[in-house]
Formats: structure tokens, sequence, C-alpha cells
């Protein structure tokens, strides 16, 4: 099939840098200092944190805004907004590259999570590995148009807001 000018079909290992989380112990956690972000805080908003006083490499700390992806148990993408943080392991960090926003690579991935299913393996705890999940390919527009394709996504996700509260 023909792509639109100035779209391309790229590997999500080529659009962003990935760093999984630290594999902190259990005698790491503590009932103060920063939160550990594990994959049950990130689908459940009660959840209580693991938290640590003590301070690890930079690549592990987490700020508002950032993309996270949890690569296992269960497979999902999420913007942090829980402030500052440490990244437990099981979820990478997504950094994208200046070509990838970051918006539209949190909707893409959203949009692919089936297929991140499919290529997953493991009865009780399914995760993706790495290289597999870094070998889908997905379709990448110019900057621009994925700016204005984000623009899209999130009023149409603001009328429905609208229309659920009225319900």
């Amino acid at each position: 099939t023909q792509l639109p000018k100035g779209w391309t079909t790229i590997k999500v290992g080529d659009v962003a840098i990935y760093t999984n989380g630290r594999a902190f112990k259990p005698e790491d956690w503590m009932h103060e200092g920063l939160p550990i972000i594990r994959i049950q805080n990130l689908n459940d908003n009660s959840a209580s944190y693991n938290r640590t006083p003590k301070t690890y490499e930079s690549k592990y700390l987490i700020h508002n805004g950032d993309l996270l992806f949890a690569w296992a148990a269960s497979l999902g993408t999420y913007i942090w907004n829980g402030g500052k943080a440490w990244l437990n392991q099981h979820i990478f960090k997504v950094d994208p590259y200046p070509f990838a926003q970051k918006q539209y690579l949190y909707h893409v991935f959203k949009a692919m999570i089936t297929e991140f299913y499919t290529q997953s393996h493991g009865s009780g705890m399914v995760h993706i590995t790495k290289k597999q999940f870094e070998n889908i390919k997905l379709l990448l527009p110019p900057l621009e148009e994925q700016k204005r394709i984000v623009q899209t996504l999130e009023q149409i996700s603001t009328k429905l807001d609208v229309i659920m509260g009225s319900l």
C-alpha cells in the first residue's frame, strides 16, 4: 500500500530509546522517600507505593510528562503525572528521538496493545522481550502531522469526557 507523502513504516526500536526500570529489592522499600513506580501503580490509582530515600542512577528517575511502557504482567502505555519517582523493572521509560512526538507514540502504542500482546509470551506473567517489542513496526507521519493527529485525538477525548459527564 502507498503511504501518504512523508509517512514511513519504522520499527518501534528506531523511534525512541527504551530504558528499563531498576530491579528494586524488598530491602530498598521504605515508608519515606520518593515513590517507586510499579505496574500496579500505573493500573490502579489506589495502589500504595513502595518508597525509598536512597539515590540511584538518574536514568531511573521519572518526572511528570515522561512516557512509560509496561512490558510485563499487563502491557500498557502511560504518561506519568505523579511527580518525581523511581522507575521499577518491567517498565520502560520511553525517550523519543526528535522526529517522534511523545504524545503521538503514547496514542500509537495504545492502539497497538493487541499487537504487542500477540508478540508476548508466558502463561501466568505475560511479557514481551525488548527485541520483540523493538522489532514491531509502526506508521510514522512527519512531525507536524503527528502533532495534528494528537491535537485531534485530544479534542475528541475532551468532547467524550464532556458527553460522559453529562450522562
